[in-house]
């Protein structure tokens, strides 16, 4: 087994307009937080572009569908920048068509989650996978779904 790398100085910006899912992924990444990985959270793409700029992260998780800037409109900006180029990125969206997938791929991505199929353990191993400059493994552990009720609420059917 491959031990996990060292996050201190490493930096992650995470893109997502969710406030329950930022919640949720920074008490996953709490432990790795605690080690020195310093995680920065952006709820729209224009916030996530000037993030990024200042930031120069290690890796950045991207969500698709984002109020104003697209995901794939700031995935097309900061790839034409020297500082964030080449930045791994790591989709986290509601999008789950090929034709969307292929588009993120072609645009450098090195890993797509789509959100109703992952768990948040997986996402912590995709950060540790690329911050250790290794390849991204698929996910395959079944995963319960989660609805948003029309008053907001969210169900977790297991």
């Amino acid at each position: 087994m491959t031990e996990a790398p060292d996050p201190k100085g490493k930096k992650v910006l995470i893109i997502e307009d969710d406030p329950l899912l930022n919640t949720l992924l920074m008490d996953k990444l709490s432990q790795l937080r605690e080690k020195g990985l310093e995680v920065v959270l952006a709820t729209n793409g224009e916030e996530g572009l000037v993030k990024a700029r200042e930031l120069k992260p290690d890796l950045i998780m991207l969500d698709l569908v984002l109020p104003g800037m697209t995901g794939f409109d700031f995935l097309e900006l900061v790839r034409k920048e020297e500082g964030t180029a080449k930045t791994p990125t790591v989709i986290l969206s509601n999008l789950s068509d090929d034709s969307d997938k292929e588009h993120a791929k072609r645009l450098g991505v090195v890993a797509y989650f789509v959100k109703a199929n992952f768990s948040l353990d997986e996402i912590a191993k995709a950060i540790e996978e690329v911050l250790a400059n290794r390849e991204v493994t698929p996910h395959t552990t079944p995963v319960p779904e989660v609805k948003k009720t029309q008053e907001g609420e969210y169900v977790i059917y297991l």
